[in-house]
Protein backbone atom coordinates (compact mmCIF):
# COMPACT_ATOMS: atom_id res chain seq x y z
CA UNK A 1 0.00 0.00 0.00
CA UNK A 2 2.96 2.26 0.88
CA UNK A 3 4.60 1.63 -2.15
CA UNK A 4 1.99 2.74 -4.47
CA UNK A 5 1.31 5.58 -2.37
CA UNK A 6 4.57 6.51 -2.75
CA UNK A 7 4.53 5.97 -6.50
CA UNK A 8 1.54 7.64 -7.44
CA UNK A 9 3.43 10.35 -5.84
CA UNK A 10 6.53 9.99 -7.31
CA UNK A 11 5.51 10.05 -10.84
CA UNK A 12 2.97 13.19 -10.31
CA UNK A 13 3.06 14.89 -13.86
CA UNK A 14 5.16 12.37 -15.57
CA UNK A 15 2.44 12.71 -18.41
CA UNK A 16 3.90 16.24 -18.99
CA UNK A 17 6.63 15.41 -20.23
CA UNK A 18 7.71 15.87 -23.32
CA UNK A 19 9.66 12.90 -24.20
CA UNK A 20 9.32 9.51 -22.31
CA UNK A 21 13.49 10.02 -21.41
CA UNK A 22 12.40 13.63 -19.15
CA UNK A 23 10.35 10.74 -17.05
CA UNK A 24 12.98 9.91 -14.53
CA UNK A 25 13.94 13.79 -13.94
CA UNK A 26 10.34 14.27 -12.69
CA UNK A 27 9.83 11.12 -10.76
CA UNK A 28 13.50 11.99 -8.77
CA UNK A 29 12.61 15.53 -7.94
CA UNK A 30 9.18 14.16 -6.58
CA UNK A 31 11.01 11.69 -4.93
CA UNK A 32 13.71 13.90 -2.95
CA UNK A 33 10.62 16.33 -1.75
CA UNK A 34 9.48 13.22 -0.23
CA UNK A 35 12.85 12.10 1.23
CA UNK A 36 13.59 15.77 2.62
CA UNK A 37 10.49 16.12 3.97
CA UNK A 38 10.64 13.06 5.76
CA UNK A 39 14.23 13.59 6.73
CA UNK A 40 13.62 17.00 8.49
CA UNK A 41 10.61 15.17 10.33
CA UNK A 42 13.01 12.81 11.88
CA UNK A 43 15.18 15.55 12.37
CA UNK A 44 12.96 17.14 14.76
CA UNK A 45 12.90 14.61 17.86
CA UNK A 46 16.60 14.96 17.83
CA UNK A 47 16.56 18.93 18.29
CA UNK A 48 14.15 18.96 20.74
CA UNK A 49 16.69 15.92 22.71
CA UNK A 50 19.24 17.91 22.64
CA UNK A 51 17.30 21.39 24.33
CA UNK A 52 16.10 22.93 21.49
CA UNK A 53 12.74 24.37 22.04
CA UNK A 54 9.48 22.57 20.61
CA UNK A 55 8.52 25.65 18.19
CA UNK A 56 12.41 26.42 17.08
CA UNK A 57 12.92 22.54 16.57
CA UNK A 58 9.57 22.44 14.30
CA UNK A 59 10.39 25.62 12.02
CA UNK A 60 12.80 22.98 9.56
CA UNK A 61 9.44 21.13 9.35
CA UNK A 62 7.57 23.92 8.44
CA UNK A 63 9.96 25.32 5.64
CA UNK A 64 10.00 21.49 4.28
CA UNK A 65 6.17 21.17 4.44
CA UNK A 66 6.56 24.07 1.47
CA UNK A 67 8.54 21.59 -0.72
CA UNK A 68 5.03 19.76 -1.10
CA UNK A 69 4.00 22.63 -3.72
CA UNK A 70 6.96 21.28 -5.97
CA UNK A 71 4.75 18.03 -6.69
CA UNK A 72 1.38 19.86 -6.82
CA UNK A 73 3.56 22.15 -9.58
CA UNK A 74 4.80 18.84 -11.46
CA UNK A 75 1.59 17.66 -11.47
CA UNK A 76 -0.16 20.81 -13.14
CA UNK A 77 2.31 20.69 -15.70
CA UNK A 78 5.02 23.74 -14.58
CA UNK A 79 7.89 21.45 -14.39
CA UNK A 80 10.65 24.07 -14.73
CA UNK A 81 9.01 25.81 -12.34
CA UNK A 82 8.97 22.74 -9.87
CA UNK A 83 12.58 23.01 -10.28
CA UNK A 84 13.69 26.54 -9.52
CA UNK A 85 10.90 26.10 -6.68
CA UNK A 86 12.57 23.05 -5.18
CA UNK A 87 15.54 24.67 -5.16
CA UNK A 88 15.05 27.71 -3.84
CA UNK A 89 13.04 26.15 -0.98
CA UNK A 90 15.93 23.88 -0.43
CA UNK A 91 18.31 26.40 -0.18
CA UNK A 92 15.91 28.57 2.30
CA UNK A 93 15.86 25.52 4.50
CA UNK A 94 19.71 24.85 4.68
CA UNK A 95 20.94 28.28 5.04
CA UNK A 96 18.22 28.76 7.75
CA UNK A 97 18.97 25.73 9.89
CA UNK A 98 22.97 26.77 9.17
CA UNK A 99 22.06 30.27 10.63
CA UNK A 100 19.70 29.07 13.19
CA UNK A 101 22.62 26.67 15.09
CA UNK A 102 25.32 28.25 13.50
CA UNK A 103 28.46 27.32 14.60
CA UNK A 104 27.29 24.26 16.97
CA UNK A 105 26.67 22.47 13.49
CA UNK A 106 28.03 21.85 10.18
CA UNK A 107 24.19 22.27 8.61
CA UNK A 108 25.96 23.92 5.69
CA UNK A 109 27.06 20.23 4.75
CA UNK A 110 23.77 19.55 3.24
CA UNK A 111 24.83 22.36 0.18
CA UNK A 112 26.70 19.63 -1.00
CA UNK A 113 24.10 17.22 -1.46
CA UNK A 114 22.50 20.10 -3.50
CA UNK A 115 24.98 20.50 -5.26
CA UNK A 116 24.69 16.93 -6.64
CA UNK A 117 20.95 16.73 -6.77
CA UNK A 118 20.60 20.05 -9.46
CA UNK A 119 22.55 18.00 -12.33
CA UNK A 120 19.90 15.24 -12.15
CA UNK A 121 16.78 17.33 -11.45
CA UNK A 122 17.31 19.37 -14.54
CA UNK A 123 17.06 17.77 -18.37
CA UNK A 124 20.26 18.00 -20.39
CA UNK A 125 18.00 20.81 -22.16
CA UNK A 126 18.38 22.85 -18.90
CA UNK A 127 21.84 22.31 -18.74
CA UNK A 128 22.97 26.03 -18.79
CA UNK A 129 20.54 26.33 -15.63
CA UNK A 130 21.33 23.54 -13.62
CA UNK A 131 25.32 24.19 -14.05
CA UNK A 132 24.38 27.75 -12.82
CA UNK A 133 21.99 26.02 -9.66
CA UNK A 134 25.09 24.02 -8.72
CA UNK A 135 27.58 26.97 -8.95
CA UNK A 136 25.45 29.01 -6.68
CA UNK A 137 25.04 26.05 -3.66
CA UNK A 138 28.83 25.55 -4.08
CA UNK A 139 29.79 29.09 -3.59
CA UNK A 140 27.04 29.09 -0.74
CA UNK A 141 29.38 26.40 0.68
CA UNK A 142 32.39 27.87 0.18
CA UNK A 143 30.90 30.45 1.74
CA UNK A 144 29.57 29.04 4.71
CA UNK A 145 33.47 27.25 5.01
CA UNK A 146 34.93 30.32 5.46
CA UNK A 147 32.86 32.14 8.31
CA UNK A 148 31.32 29.41 9.71
CA UNK A 149 32.96 29.89 13.21
CA UNK A 150 32.03 33.40 13.45
CA UNK A 151 28.28 32.53 12.46
CA UNK A 152 27.00 32.76 16.73
CA UNK A 153 23.51 31.28 15.86
CA UNK A 154 20.22 31.66 17.50
CA UNK A 155 20.60 28.68 19.43
CA UNK A 156 23.40 27.80 22.05
CA UNK A 157 23.50 23.77 22.14
CA UNK A 158 24.96 23.16 25.75
CA UNK A 159 29.19 22.32 25.53
CA UNK A 160 28.26 18.76 26.32
CA UNK A 161 25.67 18.41 23.60
CA UNK A 162 27.65 20.19 21.04
CA UNK A 163 29.89 17.13 20.08
CA UNK A 164 27.02 14.45 19.53
CA UNK A 165 24.81 17.41 18.04
CA UNK A 166 28.22 17.90 15.11
CA UNK A 167 28.43 13.92 14.65
CA UNK A 168 24.72 13.60 14.16
CA UNK A 169 24.91 16.36 11.33
CA UNK A 170 27.52 14.70 9.62
CA UNK A 171 25.93 11.27 9.80
CA UNK A 172 23.23 12.50 8.55
CA UNK A 173 24.68 13.96 5.82
CA UNK A 174 26.91 10.73 4.96
CA UNK A 175 23.42 9.42 4.92
CA UNK A 176 22.12 11.49 2.23
CA UNK A 177 25.27 11.06 0.24
CA UNK A 178 25.21 7.30 0.73
CA UNK A 179 21.10 7.07 -0.52
CA UNK A 180 22.22 9.24 -3.49
CA UNK A 181 25.45 7.83 -4.49
CA UNK A 182 23.11 4.14 -4.49
CA UNK A 183 20.77 6.21 -6.90
CA UNK A 184 23.54 7.31 -9.17
CA UNK A 185 24.26 3.77 -9.35
CA UNK A 186 20.91 2.26 -9.88
CA UNK A 187 20.53 5.14 -12.53
CA UNK A 188 23.65 4.20 -14.37
CA UNK A 189 22.86 0.49 -13.98
CA UNK A 190 19.57 0.82 -15.68
CA UNK A 191 20.93 2.89 -18.82
CA UNK A 192 23.49 0.13 -19.13
CA UNK A 193 20.56 -2.22 -19.29
CA UNK A 194 19.06 0.11 -21.58
CA UNK A 195 21.79 0.41 -24.01
CA UNK A 196 22.21 -3.18 -24.00
CA UNK A 197 18.89 -4.03 -24.58
CA UNK A 198 18.81 -1.31 -27.61
CA UNK A 199 22.01 -2.58 -29.03
CA UNK A 200 20.64 -5.97 -28.82
CA UNK A 201 17.45 -4.88 -30.84
CA UNK A 202 19.62 -2.81 -33.15
CA UNK A 203 21.97 -6.01 -33.79
CA UNK A 204 18.93 -8.10 -34.81
CA UNK A 205 17.90 -5.68 -36.55
CA UNK A 206 20.63 -5.19 -38.86
CA UNK A 207 20.83 -9.00 -38.96
CA UNK A 208 17.79 -8.79 -40.90
CA UNK A 209 19.03 -6.57 -43.33
CA UNK A 210 22.44 -8.16 -44.13
CA UNK A 211 24.30 -11.49 -43.14
CA UNK A 212 26.74 -11.72 -40.34
CA UNK A 213 29.94 -11.98 -41.70
CA UNK A 214 28.75 -8.66 -43.89
CA UNK A 215 28.35 -6.91 -41.06
CA UNK A 216 31.55 -7.83 -39.37
CA UNK A 217 33.11 -6.57 -42.38
CA UNK A 218 31.56 -2.88 -42.00
CA UNK A 219 32.49 -2.84 -38.45
CA UNK A 220 36.48 -3.50 -39.34
CA UNK A 221 36.12 -1.00 -42.57
CA UNK A 222 33.76 1.96 -43.31
CA UNK A 223 35.14 0.99 -46.92
CA UNK A 224 32.98 -0.53 -49.80
CA UNK A 225 32.11 -4.13 -49.06
CA UNK A 226 32.06 -6.18 -52.54
CA UNK A 227 33.08 -9.61 -53.20
CA UNK A 228 33.23 -11.68 -56.21
CA UNK A 229 31.85 -15.43 -56.14
CA UNK A 230 32.94 -18.12 -59.07
CA UNK A 231 30.20 -20.49 -57.56
CA UNK A 232 26.29 -19.31 -56.92
CA UNK A 233 23.14 -20.03 -57.33
CA UNK A 234 20.64 -17.54 -58.06
CA UNK A 235 16.60 -17.92 -57.39
CA UNK A 236 14.26 -15.03 -58.86
CA UNK A 237 10.14 -15.90 -57.94
CA UNK A 238 7.16 -14.11 -58.96
CA UNK A 239 3.30 -14.88 -58.31
CA UNK A 240 1.75 -14.61 -61.34
CA UNK A 241 -1.18 -12.18 -61.76
CA UNK A 242 -0.97 -11.10 -58.17
CA UNK A 243 -1.00 -7.18 -59.85
CA UNK A 244 -4.24 -8.00 -61.59
CA UNK A 245 -5.73 -10.10 -58.21
CA UNK A 246 -4.43 -7.41 -55.93
CA UNK A 247 -6.79 -4.61 -57.55
CA UNK A 248 -10.15 -7.10 -56.23
CA UNK A 249 -8.43 -6.89 -52.52
CA UNK A 250 -8.40 -4.42 -50.01
CA UNK A 251 -5.25 -2.94 -49.30
CA UNK A 252 -4.81 -4.62 -45.76
CA UNK A 253 -5.57 -7.86 -47.49
CA UNK A 254 -2.91 -7.81 -49.99
CA UNK A 255 0.26 -6.43 -47.73
CA UNK A 256 -1.12 -9.16 -45.18
CA UNK A 257 -1.36 -11.86 -47.81
CA UNK A 258 2.07 -11.28 -48.54
CA UNK A 259 3.29 -11.00 -45.28
CA UNK A 260 2.15 -14.70 -44.82
CA UNK A 261 3.59 -16.06 -47.95
CA UNK A 262 7.43 -14.35 -48.02
CA UNK A 263 7.77 -14.96 -44.11
CA UNK A 264 6.99 -18.46 -44.72
CA UNK A 265 9.91 -18.33 -47.74
CA UNK A 266 12.02 -16.93 -44.85
CA UNK A 267 11.90 -19.69 -42.06
CA UNK A 268 12.77 -21.98 -45.53
CA UNK A 269 15.47 -20.37 -46.38
CA UNK A 270 16.39 -20.29 -42.75
CA UNK A 271 15.79 -24.16 -42.84
CA UNK A 272 18.17 -24.61 -46.04
CA UNK A 273 20.84 -21.81 -45.15
CA UNK A 274 20.26 -19.60 -48.10
CA UNK A 275 20.57 -15.63 -48.09
CA UNK A 276 17.42 -13.60 -49.21
CA UNK A 277 18.44 -11.20 -50.55
CA UNK A 278 14.85 -8.92 -51.41
CA UNK A 279 11.69 -8.67 -51.83
CA UNK A 280 10.01 -6.44 -55.22
CA UNK A 281 6.33 -6.30 -54.86
CA UNK A 282 5.67 -9.95 -55.06
CA UNK A 283 8.85 -10.89 -56.49
CA UNK A 284 10.98 -12.94 -53.91
CA UNK A 285 15.46 -13.14 -54.48
CA UNK A 286 17.60 -15.66 -52.79
CA UNK A 287 20.66 -16.96 -53.39
CA UNK A 288 22.99 -19.98 -52.37
CA UNK A 289 26.71 -20.38 -52.09
CA UNK A 290 27.72 -16.75 -50.66
CA UNK A 291 28.48 -15.02 -48.77
CA UNK A 292 29.62 -18.38 -47.23
CA UNK A 293 30.81 -20.44 -50.18
CA UNK A 294 29.67 -23.96 -50.13
CA UNK A 295 29.32 -27.19 -52.49
CA UNK A 296 25.87 -28.07 -52.33
CA UNK A 297 24.50 -24.37 -52.93
CA UNK A 298 22.12 -25.59 -55.78
CA UNK A 299 20.95 -28.52 -54.36
CA UNK A 300 20.10 -26.17 -51.46
CA UNK A 301 18.33 -23.67 -53.65
CA UNK A 302 16.37 -26.63 -55.49
CA UNK A 303 15.00 -27.88 -52.60
CA UNK A 304 13.69 -24.74 -51.37
CA UNK A 305 12.09 -24.02 -54.80
CA UNK A 306 10.14 -26.65 -54.74
CA UNK A 307 9.40 -26.20 -51.44
CA UNK A 308 7.98 -22.64 -52.29
CA UNK A 309 5.61 -24.38 -55.06
CA UNK A 310 4.34 -26.67 -51.93
CA UNK A 311 3.54 -23.55 -49.93
CA UNK A 312 1.87 -21.77 -52.32
CA UNK A 313 -0.39 -24.49 -53.22
CA UNK A 314 -1.49 -24.88 -49.60
CA UNK A 315 -1.97 -20.74 -49.64
CA UNK A 316 -4.19 -21.33 -53.35
CA UNK A 317 -6.45 -24.11 -51.05
CA UNK A 318 -6.25 -22.07 -47.73
CA UNK A 319 -7.62 -19.18 -49.21
CA UNK A 320 -9.10 -20.13 -52.71
CA UNK A 321 -7.39 -17.58 -54.65
CA UNK A 322 -5.72 -18.70 -58.02
CA UNK A 323 -2.21 -18.32 -56.55
CA UNK A 324 0.82 -19.10 -58.72
CA UNK A 325 4.39 -19.16 -58.28
CA UNK A 326 6.84 -18.65 -60.99
CA UNK A 327 10.71 -19.60 -60.33
CA UNK A 328 13.80 -19.20 -62.02
CA UNK A 329 17.07 -20.42 -61.06
CA UNK A 330 20.39 -20.14 -62.87
CA UNK A 331 24.31 -21.02 -61.29
CA UNK A 332 27.44 -19.13 -62.03
CA UNK A 333 29.24 -15.84 -60.88
CA UNK A 334 28.51 -12.75 -59.08
CA UNK A 335 29.24 -9.83 -57.24
CA UNK A 336 27.59 -8.87 -54.15
CA UNK A 337 28.20 -5.84 -51.89
CA UNK A 338 26.62 -3.12 -49.81
CA UNK A 339 25.83 0.01 -51.70
CA UNK A 340 24.46 3.68 -50.69
CA UNK A 341 24.21 5.39 -47.35
CA UNK A 342 21.05 5.31 -46.15
CA UNK A 343 18.79 2.36 -46.31
CA UNK A 344 21.38 0.32 -47.91
CA UNK A 345 21.16 -3.49 -48.74
CA UNK A 346 23.01 -6.93 -49.60
CA UNK A 347 22.88 -6.81 -53.69
CA UNK A 348 23.89 -8.90 -56.45
CA UNK A 349 25.22 -8.23 -60.01
CA UNK A 350 26.23 -10.11 -62.75
CA UNK A 351 24.87 -11.71 -65.76
CA UNK A 352 24.32 -14.66 -63.87
CA UNK A 353 22.04 -12.81 -61.67
CA UNK A 354 20.45 -11.28 -65.04
CA UNK A 355 20.01 -14.80 -66.73
CA UNK A 356 18.36 -16.19 -63.38
CA UNK A 357 15.83 -13.28 -63.76
CA UNK A 358 15.30 -13.73 -67.08
CA UNK A 359 14.60 -17.42 -66.25
CA UNK A 360 12.23 -16.49 -64.18
CA UNK A 361 10.25 -14.17 -66.61
CA UNK A 362 10.18 -16.45 -69.52
CA UNK A 363 9.45 -19.54 -66.89
CA UNK A 364 5.82 -20.85 -66.62
CA UNK A 365 3.25 -20.82 -63.82
CA UNK A 366 3.66 -23.26 -61.02
CA UNK A 367 6.99 -24.23 -63.13
CA UNK A 368 10.43 -23.80 -62.02
CA UNK A 369 13.01 -23.04 -64.43
CA UNK A 370 16.39 -23.63 -64.47
CA UNK A 371 19.19 -22.78 -66.93
CA UNK A 372 21.96 -25.79 -68.68
CA UNK A 373 24.55 -24.31 -65.65
CA UNK A 374 22.20 -25.42 -62.96
CA UNK A 375 21.20 -28.47 -64.60
CA UNK A 376 24.60 -29.80 -64.56
CA UNK A 377 24.84 -29.48 -61.51
CA UNK A 378 21.88 -31.05 -60.23
CA UNK A 379 21.10 -33.68 -62.59
CA UNK A 380 22.09 -36.89 -61.07
CA UNK A 381 19.74 -36.20 -57.53
CA UNK A 382 16.71 -34.23 -59.16
CA UNK A 383 14.12 -35.36 -62.31
CA UNK A 384 14.15 -32.84 -65.17
CA UNK A 385 12.04 -31.71 -68.13
CA UNK A 386 14.28 -30.24 -71.18
CA UNK A 387 12.35 -27.52 -72.36
CA UNK A 388 14.99 -27.09 -75.26
CA UNK A 389 15.76 -23.66 -76.05
CA UNK A 390 14.29 -20.20 -75.34
CA UNK A 391 14.60 -17.36 -77.20
CA UNK A 392 15.49 -14.68 -74.48
CA UNK A 393 16.18 -11.19 -74.94
CA UNK A 394 19.48 -9.73 -74.86
CA UNK A 395 20.59 -12.95 -74.05
CA UNK A 396 19.23 -14.88 -77.14
CA UNK A 397 19.03 -18.51 -77.85
CA UNK A 398 19.25 -19.78 -74.06
CA UNK A 399 18.59 -23.77 -73.03
CA UNK A 400 15.88 -24.51 -70.07
CA UNK A 401 14.69 -27.19 -67.97
CA UNK A 402 11.84 -27.60 -65.41
CA UNK A 403 12.85 -28.81 -62.38
CA UNK A 404 10.21 -31.51 -61.47
CA UNK A 405 11.72 -32.96 -58.16
CA UNK A 406 13.93 -35.17 -56.54
CA UNK A 407 15.31 -38.13 -58.25
CA UNK A 408 13.37 -42.02 -57.62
Amino acid sequence: MLQLLWNGIAYAGARHVAHQFEIKHVVLLNSLTLVVFFFALANCPISIFFGVPVSRALAPLAVCALLFFTIILNGIGKLLLARLYFVGVSLAFIITNALIFGKSAPGHLFLLTLVLVVYFIFPSKQKALAIGMALLCFLLYAGFEFFHESIPGFITIPAESLLSRSKGMRIGFGALVLAFSYYIYRTFERSEKYVQAEQEKSERLLQNILPSSVIQKLRESPDTIAERYENCTVLFSDIVGFTEMSRQMPAVGVVSLLNEIFSDFDDLADKHQLEKIKTIGDSYMIVGGLPDPGPDHAERVALFALEMLATIRRYKEKYSLPLELRIGINSGDAVAGVIGKKKFIYDLWGDSVNTASRMESHGLPGQIQVTESTYQLLQKRFKFEDRGTIDIKGLGQVKGYLLLGLAA
